[in-house]
């Protein structure tokens, strides 16, 4: 009965390893799943010499009236983005030109609505679709996913334009709607900040 005993018990231990490292494994795929910080944005065109990172530049907030809002489905989560996502993502261009060395950078909830002679960048959303969440979480990577699109420009102090950009970008499907447009929004502010930086001297 020992000798009978020892290798399934041996058995057993061993198909509790393997199970407890698979479950470790899919969690491990599920973190990674979360959308990367993209570096540009999809399309951006700029025209004249480039702005001093000593220029004053002023954030708008970027306009809701005219965008997609995605299946009626999930109007709900949709409506919620939107009343928050504009704040999230003039708070992120404004943090990613502030530690690029941006020196006079504002935006509408400012004390300091910027000075008279600041360059402007304005936008709309395009497109806020949260996505469906059941079909994020019974079919998983690809399925149901959250989508945010933006245009936008930047404008002189005399609302001259000087350049002009789009992005789109869409979650991985994994994650609950909100969360995750939140971190889109983010990631899109990154890459409008980033080619105002990588324009600027």
């Amino acid at each position: 009965m020992h000798i009978i005993a020892k290798p399934l018990l041996a058995l057993f231990f061993g198909i509790s390893v393997l199970f407890t490292a698979g479950c470790a494994s899919t969690d491990d795929v599920s973190t990674e799943s979360s959308p990367a910080s993209k570096a540009v944005v999809d399309f951006n065109q700029f025209n004249g010499s480039a702005i001093s990172k000593d220029s004053p530049v002023h954030v708008h907030l970027f306009s809701i009236e005219e965008t997609d809002l995605g299946d009626p489905q999930y109007i709900d989560t949709a409506k919620t983005m939107a009343a928050s996502a504009p704040h999230l993502l003039a708070t992120d261009i404004v943090m990613r030109l502030r530690a690029a060395g941006f020196t006079k950078v504002t935006l509408d909830a400012s004390e300091n609505q910027g000075e008279e002679h600041s360059y402007n960048i304005q936008g709309k959303f395009t497109v806020l679709e949260p996505g469906s969440q059941d079909l994020r979480l019974w079919i998983g990577f690809g399925a149901g996913k959250s989508k945010v699109c933006v245009e936008g420009s930047l404008s002189d102090a005399t609302g001259a334009a000087i350049g002009s950009f789009s992005d789109c970008d869409s979650g991985l499907g994994w994650g609950k709607s909100a969360p995750q447009m939140k971190e889109e929004a983010s990631t899109i502010g990154d890459a409008i900040g980033n080619i105002i930086v990588s324009w600027s001297k």
